[in-house]
């Protein structure tokens, strides 16, 4: 049976994981963006060095895109287990997870199935989770329902998904790393009544966030590794968000380095501890779509939000 914990890998990463992998167990967090996704901002480099130095794995699972997941496998080549994915975005707002066991069948996928359904709106595509679920069943997947109960309308269990829809996907995200409060407790409870597979990724989208939560299986390639998660003998581990606590955190150690070191060694810290590319992010927000994309998918939607631009209107309808 899978299993979950709520803790955080900090605790693990290094001399643990090393021994895990030693009985062949591999850590994974299966739930990552890189910049090629509208909001996010880490290049494929930059992500495939972090995995080198905290020896876990990754899965680039961008918005409606494989640039990036592509990438990172030619990047990694066998020093990095990467399993390349996609988060898709279906017409309701509802997100899936697919996670592929090599490149090819994942570009086929996208070529065939993905890209002719995003030429009107490159946000959502043009038909509902339910039958983009029937589609996905078709190609050698792994097909997970990502936050579930998570903000905005993006958590499938806030749609009201049909049971046989439900029964075709693999497995459930129990450990979302910016789910927070009562969400991911939810999704642990409903994996286990539905009998799916367990699922953890960070949902990252700056550098630093990546690996707190992971899935870890005794398997040595993608596609070994994504058959462990179907016959549900993952553990998950991981921490949810915790904005405040986080934040004050940051803010205390700041004011503690920027005491001891010079102007120069704190702009050098904290561009290696996040890696974020600060003009990109400027740019991003500046981009005339950020704020809506932001707000359909991070935030509970307002309506007056989702009207004004014309890539979100149609969500309207499925608010509550």
């Amino acid at each position: 049976m899978s299993e979950a914990y709520v803790i955080p890998t900090t605790l693990l990463k290094g001399p643990i994981f090393s021994l895990l992998k030693k009985v062949g167990y591999r850590a994974v967090d299966m739930h990552f963006h890189s910049r090629y996704s509208l909001d996010g901002l880490p290049t494929i480099n930059q992500i495939i060095q972090k995995c080198k130095k905290d020896g876990v794995g990754t899965a680039i699972t961008d918005h409606n895109q494989i640039k990036g997941a592509l990438e990172a496998v030619s990047l990694a080549k066998k020093d990095v287990l990467v399993i390349p994915g996609l988060e898709l975005t279906c017409h309701s707002g509802a997100h899936l997870l697919l996670h592929f066991a090599d490149t090819r069948t994942c570009s086929e996928f996208y070529a065939r199935e993905i890209k002719k359904r995003l030429k009107k709106n490159p946000w959502f595509l043009d038909i509902g989770h339910g039958e983009m679920i029937d589609i996905a069943r078709k190609y050698n997947c792994l097909i997970t329902a990502p936050h579930p109960y998570g903000p905005g309308l993006c958590g499938i269990q806030k749609l009201g998904a049909s049971k046989s829809s439900i029964q075709k996907i693999d497995a459930v995200e129990v450990l979302n790393g910016c789910c927070k409060g009562k969400m991911n407790p939810r999704a642990i409870t409903w994996a286990k009544k539905i009998d799916k597979g367990f699922i953890g990724g960070s949902d990252g989208h700056a550098l630093a966030e990546h690996g707190t939560s992971v899935t870890l299986c005794q398997a040595e390639t993608p596609d070994g590794f994504l058959e462990e998660i179907r016959k549900r003998r993952s553990v998950v581990i991981g921490a949810q968000e915790r904005l405040l606590e986080d934040g004050m955190n940051a803010l205390h150690k700041f004011l503690r380095e920027e005491k001891k070191a010079s102007k120069k060694q704190i702009e050098e810290m904290w561009k290696d501890r996040f890696s974020l590319d600060w003009h990109l992010f400027k740019k991003k927000l500046k981009d005339k779509h950020f704020f809506h994309h932001y707000h359909a998918h991070h935030q509970e939607p307002e309506a007056k939000h989702l009207k004004a631009h014309p890539h979100t209107r149609h969500l309207i309808k499925y608010l509550k």
